[in-house]
């Protein structure tokens, strides 16, 4: 942001009484933990079909590069060593799509970012953006496979089954879009892209029967987390099950395990940071009820009126993607912003990036940009409900107004801590309630 703008926006101020404290609240999920990885996946793969196509001497393709899988060094290493186990000569490759700035280099970077390196896992790491041409969708775009995976014996995928943050279908986030998307890198990523929603909804089942047919791809293994992130379940998935109904179920079983906020309508929700390293779209659209894509209906569950960001996370590598669903955004946060990374990410995603990145109302501090939100929210500031995150993959503690007291009483799902002062430093940044420690 250039000088006379920092100017300009520094000068704003729009009064309001924000709340002079907030009740700090503890949300209780069912999930279910799996306490060692390693385990699971060895109980997962062993005997399995996937496994049982693999020979000795042959060379194996893992491929990986989803952020936030919890676990993911432990988890490639142990698909690794059983690969060795069998024989067989694996290695890894960056599954990801035109991340990392659609570089060879940026995509080992970033894998290293998550923790797979070649000293963690146990395998060489090779990464390249050529990919292989492999078939053609009917009325579709052609589709692909990394080069290295393809001059292999057989490639195995591992990835999350979440719901996606930009479309809903019977496939989402998963191995069929890994082997699409992750798979087919910038080439893949950018044309099916181009498709928007109604593209993935479409072509992604029959896509993955094309990889069944024309790939040396023998299946995956799909995990699932609970509400806090944490492994809750693994998979091992034969090639003829990748984008069918076994991908379908295993999502809508992740849909019932995600975190979720505890009310129907919120009129201004505070989110501390966002990043990619929290979700693909900066915050999480299912958390928000957000999803800012043209021609897509909105859904509004849950209601909210008006989304605060007041920072962007420092694992996010100044991609600010996600900001745009927000209506309210910091001085600090919007000079943060890569738009190099920013805008390639967008416009990469085609249709799905065209709102997303739009800056919000940008306020020069954290305290007036909590006062545009409460004068903006359509509620006058006694009946305002505010909800505070630190960002949403983490929704086990939030902050509160006073007003929502008798709310957080009546749900079984809910325990009131405490209450906590809402304060700000001598520059408008919000100290309280954030120094808490997370639970």
């Amino acid at each position: 942001m250039n000088d006379q703008l920092v100017e300009q926006v520094s000068s704003l101020h729009f009064p309001a009484q924000l709340p002079e404290t907030l009740l700090e609240v503890e949300q209780h999920f069912d999930a279910p933990r799996i306490d060692d990885a390693p385990a699971a996946v060895r109980a997962a793969l062993r005997g399995s079909r996937p496994m049982q196509r693999i020979r000795p001497g042959m060379r194996v393709a893992v491929g990986a590069g989803s952020r936030g899988v919890t676990n993911l060094p432990a988890i490639v290493r142990t698909v690794v060593e059983e690969v060795h186990a069998i024989g067989a000569d694996p290695f890894v490759f960056p599954a990801m799509g035109s991340h990392g700035g659609a570089t060879a280099p940026g995509q080992i970077e970033m894998l290293a970012s998550l923790g797979v390196t070649q000293e963690s896992v146990g395998a060489e790491i090779l990464a390249t953006m050529e990919v292989k041409e492999i078939g053609r969708l009917p009325d579709g775009p052609p589709l692909y496979q990394d080069a290295n995976a393809a001059a292999a014996d057989a490639t195995l995928l591992v990835n999350r089954i979440k719901p996606h943050t930009d479309f809903h279908g019977n496939l989402e986030s998963g191995l069929a879009k890994m082997a699409v998307i992750g798979m087919g890198k910038d080439t893949g990523a950018q044309l099916v892209h181009v498709y928007g929603a109604r593209g993935f909804i479409r072509f992604l089942a029959p896509a993955a029967r094309i990889y069944e047919a024309n790939t040396n791809l023998i299946g995956g293994l799909a995990l699932l987390e609970n509400a806090f992130g944490e492994t809750a379940e693994v998979h091992a998935l034969d090639v003829t099950e990748v984008g069918a109904a076994i991908e379908t179920a295993l999502l809508e079983k992740a849909r019932a395990l995600m975190p979720r906020l505890p009310f129907d309508a919120i009129d201004i929700l505070v989110i501390k940071e966002i990043g990619k390293n929290f979700s693909g779209t900066g915050m999480d659209t299912n958390v928000v009820g957000r999803i800012m894509i043209p021609r897509m209906a909105e859904d509004h569950r849950p209601d909210v009126a008006v989304i605060a960001v007041l920072d962007i996370a420092e694992e996010s590598h100044g991609n600010a993607a996600g900001i745009g669903l927000a209506n309210v955004t910091t001085l600090r946060a919007v000079n943060l912003i890569d738009w190099t990374a920013t805008y390639t990410n967008s416009v990469t995603s085609g249709i799905f990036g065209m709102q997303r990145v739009n800056v919000p109302i940008t306020m020069a501090d954290d305290r007036r940009a909590l006062e545009v939100a409460l004068r903006c929210c359509g509620e006058p500031a006694p009946q305002a409900t505010w909800v505070w995150i630190n960002n949403t993959s983490k929704l086990r503690q939030l902050w509160v107004s006073p007003n929502l007291r008798q709310a957080v009483a009546g749900s079984a799902h809910l325990r009131l801590v405490r209450e906590v002062a809402l304060q700000f430093d001598e520059q408008g940044k919000l100290v309280s309630p954030w120094e808490m420690p997370e639970k």
